[in-house]
C-alpha cells in the first residue's frame, strides 16, 4: 500500500496564497449583508417616524422649551457626560421646530435610501441630539439603534431596495460593483463589511450580557421571572392576556428558563446554519411577545430589525423570488403598473373610449 506523499513547500506555500487571496476577496471585493442591511434601514427609519409623529403634539413639552428638563438641567448634564446636543444650541422655540422638521425629513431620506452615506452619519448625529435632550424616556432598543448608526455610518445602507439602488439601475452613477481593481471601491468594501461585523458583535454581546446578568438573579434561578414581570399593571396593555399566562406555572416557567438560555447561546446559534435559524425564531418571539405583553413596541420592533441583518443575503433572494413568483401569478403588479401609467381602463371595451373621446 503507497503512502500518500506530502505536499511539496511550494505546494504548501500555493495553498496558503490561495487561501489569503480568497479571504481578501471575500473581505473587499464582496459587499455582505446588503439585503439585511436595506431591511434594518426601513425598520429604524419606520420606528423613529412613527415616534416623531405619535408625538408630534406634546413634541415641545418632552423634548422642546416646555420639557421639565429644562434647558439649564440638559446644559449641566451635557457637562458633566462630556457630550452634546443640538437641542442644547439655543432655547428658541424656532431652532427647536427646524430642528424637529429637519429631524423629520433626515428619517423619511433615510427610509427612501436617498445619498444615504450622507443622510446615516447625519441621522446619527440628530438622533444622539434627540436622545440628550431628554434621556429619561429611553431604553435599550434606543442605545442600541444609537451604537448600531454609528458603525453603519460607514456601510453601504441602500444598495438595495432604495432610491440610491434605482439610480444606479438607471445608469445616474457608477454602478454599485465597478471593476474589482479599483482600490477605492475595495477599501469602501473593507469599511461596509467591518461595520456589518461591528454590529453583529455588537448585538451578541448585548444578548450574552443580558443573559449573564439574568443568571445572576434569584427569580430567574427559579423560573418564576416571567410571573413578577407580568404582573407589573404598568406594562399591561391587555390585562387579560397577561393574567392568562401568568397564571399557568408551565408557560411562566418555560418562558423564563427560554430567555435566558436563548440569549445567552445567541452568540453560538448564528454560527450555524440550522440553529441561526432556530435562534432567530427564539428572539423574534421573545420580543414579539415582549411588545404585546409590555406593550414596548419600539424596543421591540428596534431589536427584530437588528436582528434580522443575522439573515443571509441568500435567504432574502430566495424570499424575493418567490414574492416576484407570487405577484407574477397574480398580476398585482402590473395592475399597479397600468393605474400609475394612467392607463388602467375597461380592456373589454377601448374602441368605445376612443370614440367617446373623439366624439367630444
Amino acid at each position: 500500500m503507497e503512502q500518500a506523499l506530502l505536499p511539496t513547500p511550494r505546494e504548501v506555500l500555493r495553498r496558503v496564497r490561495r487561501r489569503g487571496q480568497d479571504a481578501v476577496e471575500w473581505i473587499s471585493g464582496v459587499r455582505h449583508g446588503v439585503y439585511g442591511l436595506a431591511v434594518l434601514r426601513i425598520g429604524y427609519g419606520l420606528v423613529l417616524l412613527g415616534l416623531l409623529l405619535t408625538n408630534y403634539g406634546d413634541r415641545r413639552l418632552l423634548w422642546g422649551p416646555e420639557s421639565p428638563w429644562t434647558a439649564d438641567l440638559l446644559g449641566e448634564s451635557l457637562v458633566e457626560d462630556g457630550t452634546f446636543s443640538l437641542f442644547a444650541i439655543s432655547e428658541s422655540g424656532l431652532l427647536f421646530e427646524i430642528l424637529y422638521h429637519a429631524f423629520i425629513v433626515l428619517v423619511v431620506l433615510f427610509i427612501a435610501g436617498w445619498r444615504t452615506r450622507w443622510v446615516t452619519p447625519l441621522l446619527a448625529v440628530m438622533l444622539w441630539s434627540w436622545h440628550q435632550r431628554q434621556p429619561w424616556i429611553l431604553d435599550g432598543g434606543d442605545n442600541l439603534m444609537q451604537l448600531v448608526l454609528i458603525y453603519l455610518s460607514f456601510a453601504d445602507l441602500s444598495a438595495r431596495w432604495s432610491l440610491d439602488a434605482r439610480r444606479a439601475r438607471r445608469g445616474e452613477r457608477p454602478p454599485a460593483v465597478p471593476p474589482t481593481g479599483k482600490l477605492r471601491w475595495r477599501l469602501a468594501t473593507v469599511l461596509h463589511n467591518s461595520a456589518l461585523l461591528a454590529a453583529l458583535l455588537q448585538v451578541s454581546i448585548l444578548y450574552m450580557n443580558a443573559g449573564l446578568l439574568k443568571v445572576r438573579g434569584e427569580i430567574w434561578q427559579e423560573g418564576t421571572a416571567l410571573y413578577y414581570t407580568l404582573r407589573v399593571e404598568e406594562f399591561q396593555p391587555f390585562p387579560w392576556l397577561s393574567h392568562l399566562i401568568y397564571d399557568n406555572a408551565l408557560l411562566v416557567t418555560t418562558g423564563s428558563y427560554a430567555a435566558v438560555f436563548v440569549q445567552l447561546a445567541f452568540p453560538l446559534l448564528m454560527l450555524n446554519r440550522v440553529t441561526r435559524r432556530l435562534g432567530l425564531v427564539a428572539v423574534t418571539g421573545m420580543h414579539t411577545g415582549i411588545g404585546l405583553l409590555m406593550g414596548l413596541s419600539s424596543f421591540s420592533l428596534i431589536m427584530i430589525a437588528t436582528d434580522l441583518l443575522f439573515v443571509r443575503d441568500a435567504t432574502y433572494m430566495r424570499f424575493a423570488g418567490f414574492v416576484r413568483a407570487v405577484d407574477d401569478r397574480l398580476g398585482v403588479g402590473r395592475r399597479l403598473l397600468r393605474w400609475r401609467d394612467g392607463a388602467l381602463r375597461n380592456p373589454a371595451k377601448p374602441r368605445t373610449l376612443e370614440r367617446q373621446g373623439a366624439g367630444r
